[in-house]
């Protein structure tokens, strides 16, 4: 498994900017199926939501 970046624009509209970016880790064994994920959890907003910017590979020191 690899590890990839995502970087996701979380919607607030109780802020001044609409919102605040942010990034998290998945695992995933090719970007593909990486980008299927990020969009899942994407889509998985309790409230709010979440819009999928990029998706990168974990570049290793």
């Amino acid at each position: 498994m690899k590890t990839y970046i995502v970087t996701y624009f979380r919607h607030n509209p109780q802020l001044k900017n609409g919102g605040y970016t942010s990034t998290c880790k998945i695992e995933a064994a090719s970007i593909a199926s990486a980008r299927k994920k990020a969009r899942e959890f994407c889509e998985g907003a309790v409230y709010g939501s979440r819009e999928l910017l990029d998706v990168q590979k974990e570049v290793n020191g």
